[in-house]
């Protein structure tokens, strides 16, 4: 990585702007833009996320913004309302309020002296959200969007259900929201109000149960799904994600899709920007995003409109752990997607093989055992900072439904979203369906190449969900998550079918026996097509803020077997305590989350959750808030606590306490 700290334009900072909304609500901001904006204007790019610009995006930010601003741009950081020193309660993600507040940043920063009247957005996963779902509406000004970490179905593929379901990182996402969203903005810019402001965002309650209530993909889930109306974006985007991110389908889904020009970028990285990405190799992203600005927003010649459809890591074989560094592999330029000319290669699991032709008719599989993936299943949403990642699935796999190909003479590279057909009959009227692809090395290690599920209840309409009739056979789709890997000489595929999925899924209300007839299966691997070699260039980013440690971060994930047969997952993030003397403050976030499971026994499921953040400023409050969630459930309902308890320099100055129970809805 490349630290610049000079550009062709110097820049200069202001902090906080505020920006009035239709209603009254002031937005809080920090813009970079060129010094001599008012006399030469430029374009305006917005990010605008619920993250804090001024201590907990500000180091990330710090990379970014300057070095573009630098390139002849304003930078627009927003605080979302309720967020941060904006005005306001937040009240949900990507309500209709935010997204008309969009609009009018949009509107305000094209009519700046400093502006030259055009505007792009900029941001990964809510800020990629936000970028696609502003751009639906069609605002004026708007020439471009860069999206990263971004989703074009908020039911399907966000952090809460996945094929209809219920992925555990809702509730741990929304404990995450709980925790940050109770912060107190900074007194030194809200002034005396801060403390009014603290408090009524503390009796906030949590969204844990809106994200829990709605279990099918109602008019809820539908509100900024773009992919309602594919037409309504019109303008150019830029598709980026990585293969450890759980965002990784939309990008296909936008290639296939989307109405307007999309190019998509996808590489080894976890959540987060390429520039910064990691497992690596990160890339030079900010001249990636400036050659897409300079294109939409300064009608430049870069070339952009002529780049390959897709431009992706395809991984080497490597030996999982639960983090990584970096990841070996090549850059794939593939012109078009679909990629004409792409060889589909179909497998049949059949007697313990995948083989290339189908088995004996009436061939089946039963699927009864609890499944042990407390310890190898990694999380959804990666950051590519911590012990996240898949483990060895040998251990999971044993006892399992496994299907495995002859050793490979040759390398295969898989690209793409694998599709697996199954005929399955359940004894019970609710039930989930999993599917691993993994690769088997000669060791007999074994790393997770994808995988996808199915809630068979929302087998036909996830918007119309229906259970099941016992003892029916069922013909259904599952779309595996998009891979770029390649499987090496020696080693075999692997296919697990399984009836359960903890912790990454919520398993169903009772025990289950699935039927699998082996006849009617097919797997479908798309293998990744010819294609030129590409090269980026090397990281550039501006200088990092200034900032001391205090204390050693530590990030740790461990399991445990009770002596009841019990499986406890546990994980726990001390982000250090962090000093930042450009907003005088000292923060401190630690976190501690907990899944356990008795296999067999859905109902003794649990989640639990504890976030203790501490700000204090120089010459000003110290704080802390301490925000806990339980999630439990039985076969009728889900049971959610929750408790908030605040102090200031030690003494408690607010209690919050929240008891919710939600029916299950078929799942």
């Amino acid at each position: 990585m490349r630290v610049v700290d000079r550009f062709p334009r110097a820049v200069v900072e202001h902090d906080p702007v505020w920006i009035a909304m239709p209603d009254g609500t002031r937005l809080a901001a920090k813009i970079w833009m060129p010094v001599d904006a008012a006399a030469d204007p430029v374009p305006a790019i917005l990010e605008p996320i619920p993250y804090r610009r001024r201590d907990f995006t500000v180091e990330r930010d710090a990379l970014a913004h300057p070095w573009m601003a630098g390139h002849g741009y304003a930078v627009i950081r927003v605080d979302l309302r309720g967020s941060g020193d904006s005005d306001g309660v937040m009240e949900d993600e990507y309500l209709a309020q935010e997204q008309a507040d969009g609009l009018a940043v949009l509107e305000w920063a094209a009519a700046q002296p400093w502006c030259s009247g055009r505007t792009g957005i900029y941001g990964i996963s809510w800020g990629g959200f936000a970028g696609l779902q502003i751009a639906a509406l069609r605002p004026p000004s708007l020439g471009a969007v860069v999206a990263v970490g971004h989703t074009h179905d908020r039911f399907a593929e966000d952090v809460h259900y996945k094929g209809g379901c219920l992925l555990t990182e809702n509730p741990s996402w929304a404990s995450w929201m709980f925790a940050y969203q109770a912060r107190s903005p900074d007194p030194a810019i809200v002034g005396e109000r801060w403390r009014s402001m603290w408090l009524e965002r503390m009796a906030r309650k949590p969204l844990t149960v809106p994200w829990m209530t709605h279990q099918a993909r109602d008019a809820y889930w539908r509100h900024g799904s773009i992919c309602e109306d594919w037409s309504a974006v019109q303008v150019p985007v830029l598709s980026v994600s990585g293969w450890v991110d759980g965002y990784v389908n939309p990008v296909f889904e936008l290639l296939e899709n989307a109405k307007a020009p999309v190019k998509a970028l996808l590489g080894p990285w976890g959540h987060r920007y390429p520039h910064i990405g990691r497992p690596g190799p990160a890339i030079g992203f900010l001249q990636e995003v400036l050659r897409w600005w300079d294109r939409w927003l300064k009608d430049r010649p870069t070339g952009v409109e002529h780049d390959p459809a897709l431009r992706t890591y395809v991984q080497a074989p490597y030996v999982p752990s639960p983090s990584a560094d970096r990841r070996d592999g090549r850059w794939l330029a593939v012109p078009a997607w679909p990629a004409p000319g792409t060889v589909t290669r179909v497998l049949y699991p059949t007697d313990g093989r995948l083989a290339p032709d189908p088995g004996p008719a009436d061939e089946t599989v039963v699927l009864d055992r609890p499944v042990r993936t407390a310890f190898a299943a990694g999380r959804w949403l990666a950051f590519g900072d911590g012990p996240e990642l898949p483990l060895d699935q040998a251990p999971d796999d044993s006892g399992q439904a496994t299907f495995e190909s002859r050793a490979m003479i040759e390398p295969m590279a898989l690209l793409g979203r694998p599709e697996l057909r199954v005929a399955v009959a359940s004894d019970r009227p609710l039930a989930q369906l999993v599917a691993r692809l993994c690769a088997v090395a000669p060791d007999g290690v074994v790393r997770r190449l994808s995988w996808g599920c199915l809630n068979l209840a929302h087998r036909d309409d996830p918007g119309s969900p229906a259970p099941l009739e016992p003892g029916r056979l069922y013909d259904v789709t599952i779309r595996l998550d998009g891979l770029g890997e390649t499987v090496g000489i020696g080693e075999r595929l692997r296919l697990v079918l399984s009836s359960s999925y903890w912790p990454l899924i919520w398993p169903s209300p009772e025990p289950v026996r699935l039927t699998v007839r082996l006849d009617r299966c097919r797997l479908a691997l798309p293998t990744a097509p010819r294609g030129e070699a590409c090269a980026f260039e090397e990281p550039e980013v501006s200088p990092p803020v200034a900032r001391s440690l205090l204390s050693t971060p530590a990030s740790v994930r461990s399991g445990d077997i009770g002596r009841d047969g019990r499986e406890t997952v546990s994980v726990h993030d001390d982000h250090g305590r962090t000093r930042l003397p450009s907003v005088s403050l000292v923060k401190h976030v630690v976190s501690d989350e907990t899944w356990r499971l008795i296999p067999g026994d859905p109902a003794s499921a649990a989640y639990e959750s504890t976030w203790r953040i501490a700000m204090a400023w120089d010459g000003g409050p110290a704080v802390e808030t301490i925000t806990r969630q339980t999630v439990t459930a039985d076969a009728s309902r889900f049971r959610v606590r929750s408790c908030l308890e605040a102090r200031e320099h030690g003494t408690p100055v607010a209690s919050f306490d929240w008891e919710d129970e939600i029916d299950r809805d078929v799942v």
